[in-house]
């Protein structure tokens, strides 16, 4: 049985993808991994031709390939790591034993209401003994009070009783710091500045850009509408008052101030729409939006979080604007492999990660499916394609909200309805407010004034909508079968759709 290229392909990274999963749960010895390797090649070499045999041994290499690549993104953790110093989580405070060890702030300071957290690359220690300071390597979480405040780039000496990190209740804490090579937490330790200005010379620019755009929003607006636009912006939720996160969650659009690829990809195909009702080519909204991405990961200082949010939204702006979403699976299943070769954790313990590949999906594949149900919106400013486009990354992306988070919002697609045309408009007002604001700020308060009536208008909105009993409803347990079983449904209402497609064209075709 002969099978095509391109089926080859997918087949081959969907065995990395699996592999990668799989090894999210269990350990296999690479003895046995190195044998199935072995044998995957040596199928494929006995069978030269494209049969399906052939592709199951490179099917076979690629799953194997997938374990391999989780199991070497874990740690040894020797003498030679930061986290072999740790104490266990459950010790008491009393027996827990401190160490001294120097490193680099490697990312923005992440500034809460009371404490910062830092993370800290290790360069070197002395031990539990304290000895001579010895090279060592692995990351750590700072805590630390809001005063003195550290930097990007800074040197510090940290004497910490360092704790392993462990499960939130229902949070896998430790596997969502994993996800940045984090197996090390430092609580409230005694800190003290060795050096500054160490860090990449371009990073630290762009943090000092940002820093000079934060201060500038917060002179052109007043709070909380300062907050809600650094949000909208650069996703700087951490600012902004829990009743008006909690209102964004129980309306379900708390994706508008997220940076992440469901979020980026959803505002990507709304501006694209935007810019074609103002007369621009596909073409040439595209290439506009494409920039605007590639800015918007630089000046945030191109966490791998923000690239890989940026790639979600350049697949979906492809797929809607070459229009060949059927061609499209090739295409994702490559991009999720490419990410996995980076940081194959993300795939099992990052929701954002999965929300962004569910919510392109559903951009590519189920906005055919509902467009039929969508015919009654209004078509001026591309609202009925933005919505419909929304609509399908709602749909993709509620099983897993269910799954991960245990709380359904009846109101997520009324909010989105009323919300979600106006954020492309707010974020474009509000940049430029900004950028004149840094040149004067009498001018940036001017402009700034049009974005503060949408700001609000959202405000409001979300306040008068949360505030309703039935907004959002938890529901607890939901069993990962019952996402399973959704998945398999909205699986079946896409290929029932592609088949009447196929139908109509044929008898188009006969005509």
């Amino acid at each position: 049985m002969k099978i095509r290229k391109s089926q080859i392909i997918f087949y081959v990274c969907l065995s990395f993808i699996i592999g990668a999963a799989i090894a999210s749960f269990f350990a296999l010895p690479y003895l046995f991994l190195y044998l199935g390797i072995i044998s995957g090649v040596a199928i494929t070499i006995i069978t030269k031709k494209r049969t399906l045999i052939r592709a199951i041994g490179w099917c076979l290499v690629f799953l194997c390939l997938g374990i391999i690549r989780y199991q070497l993104s874990t740690p040894i953790i020797s003498e030679n790591h930061i986290a072999y110093y740790n104490n266990p989580a459950e010790a008491e405070f009393s027996e827990r034993q401190s160490i001294t060890f120097q490193g680099i702030i490697v990312d923005e300071p992440d500034v809460r209401k009371d404490h910062v957290k830092y993370k800290v690359v290790s360069r070197q220690t002395q031990g539990l003994s304290e000895s001579q300071w010895k090279k060592i390597h692995g990351n750590v979480l700072v805590r630390a009070g809001l005063f003195p405040q550290y930097q990007y780039g800074d040197v510090l000496e940290i004497t910490c009783a360092l704790t392993e990190p462990e499960p939130i209740e229902d949070f896998r804490y430790d596997k969502y710091l994993a996800n940045s090579s984090i197996y090390s937490i430092c609580y409230h330790g005694q800190i003290e500045l060795i050096d500054s200005g160490q860090g990449n010379f371009f990073k630290a620019a762009v943090f000092k850009i940002k820093a000079k755009v934060v201060a500038a929003v917060s002179q052109i607006l007043p709070e909380p509408q300062a907050s809600f636009l650094g949000g909208l912006l650069w996703g700087a939720k951490k600012g902004m008052p829990q009743n008006i996160l909690e209102n964004f969650n129980r309306t379900g659009v708390t994706h508008i101030i997220a940076v992440s690829g469901y979020n980026i990809t959803i505002i990507a195909v709304m501006l694209s729409n935007l810019f074609i009702s103002f007369g621009l080519s596909r073409k040439k909204a595209f290439f506009l939006i494409v920039l605007g991405i590639v800015f918007f990961v630089i000046i945030t200082g191109s966490p791998a979080s923000i690239i890989r949010a940026g790639v979600m939204g350049v697949v979906a702006l492809v797929a809607t604007t070459v229009g060949r979403a059927a061609k499209m699976h090739n295409t994702l299943a490559i991009v999720c492999l490419l990410m996995l070769l980076f940081n194959p954790k993300v795939l099992i313990w990052d929701a954002g990660f999965q929300l962004s590949f569910l919510a392109t999906i559903g951009l590519i594949y189920f906005v055919p499916v509902l467009k039929e149900y969508t015919k009654w919106l209004p078509a001026f400013f591309e609202i009925r394609e933005s919505m419909t486009t929304t609509l399908s990354a709602i749909v993709l992306t509620t099983p897993l909200i269910l799954f991960q988070f245990g709380r359904f919002s009846f109101l997520a697609p009324f909010a989105n309805l009323l919300i979600l045309p106006l954020i492309p408009i707010n974020m474009a007002v509000g940049f430029l407010a900004v950028v004149f604001g840094l040149i004067w700020v009498p001018l940036g308060q001017a402009i700034g004034y049009v974005s503060w009536v949408i700001l609000t208008y959202v405000l409001k909105l979300a306040e008068i909508l949360g505030n309703l009993s039935w907004a959002s409803v938890p529901v607890p347990n939901f069993h990962w079968v019952f996402m399973v079983g959704g998945y398999i449904i909205i699986g079946f209402l896409v290929f029932k759709n592609q088949q009447i497609n196929k139908v109509n064209q044929k008898n188009y075709a006969r005509k």
